[in-house]
């Protein structure tokens, strides 16, 4: 009887969600004007980022993670300069923005599902759930290793899209559709860029502390070194 429930409440949750889906197709193109708070997302996001770290940590908790796949999609091969700004409040769903990028700074640790998931910002404090896919699993590189709090990132050409959930996101599917930028790029806003650079640091230095990560097993720390 349990596996009758099991199986009837996860058709349910497939229906449901081919629902959205359907309703989403017909939002192509149109700017949507109930997003979400900025202080609503966090929050939620959070609470939603608890929940899966609980559920992470019981070993017998079985977890379903979804994610609407979109039709394949090349990747941006647009020269960078060549590529125009544009705001979160402008992005359009259901839609890739050709010939434009957004500049964004991650507010939140990431959550790791079926994708990378962190809540990023504009420079005009509007923000956006980013999904990242394609990116290594948690055993060959954390996620907080991928992106974390404080990086600034460009998204080329970015894809803005419902998610199963109903709420708005974007989605990065291609790996060099996304640029980090290091925290000395003149790219980054004055605003959002550290009071004290850590600068004057020698190769030797570096070096060394490369070392240390490759010590402790932290790869992909020591490549970033």
């Amino acid at each position: 009887m349990d596996v009758c429930k099991d199986v009837d409440n996860y058709m349910q949750y497939i229906q449901q969600h081919r629902r959205v889906l359907q309703d989403a197709k017909k939002r192509h193109g149109q700017r949507p004007r109930d997003r979400k708070d900025r202080h609503v997302m966090l929050l939620e996001f959070m609470m939603v980022s608890m929940s899966t770290a609980q559920r992470t940590g019981k070993k017998d908790t079985q977890n379903i993670h979804s994610s609407f796949v979109p039709p394949a999609y090349p990747p941006c091969t647009t020269a960078l300069k060549t590529l125009k700004p544009i705001k979160i409040e402008e992005l359009r769903l259901e839609t890739h923005h050709r010939g434009r990028f957004l500049l964004l700074r991650v507010v939140t640790s990431p959550n790791r599902m079926t994708g990378i998931l962190v809540l990023v910002e504009d420079e005009y404090g509007d923000v956006v759930i980013l999904q990242l896919y394609q990116q290594e699993d948690e055993v060959s590189r954390p996620a907080t290793n991928v992106v974390d709090k404080g990086i600034v990132l460009i998204v080329k050409e970015p894809f803005f899209k419902v998610t199963a959930s109903g709420d708005y996101s974007l989605r990065v599917d291609h790996l060099s559709d996304i640029v980090f930028l290091n925290s000395d790029d003149t790219r980054i806003p004055q605003s959002w860029r550290p009071r004290f650079l850590e600068i004057g640091k020698c190769a030797n230095t570096l070096k060394l502390e490369g070392n240390a990560h490759v010590g402790k097993g932290e790869y992909w720390q020591a490549i970033e070194k």
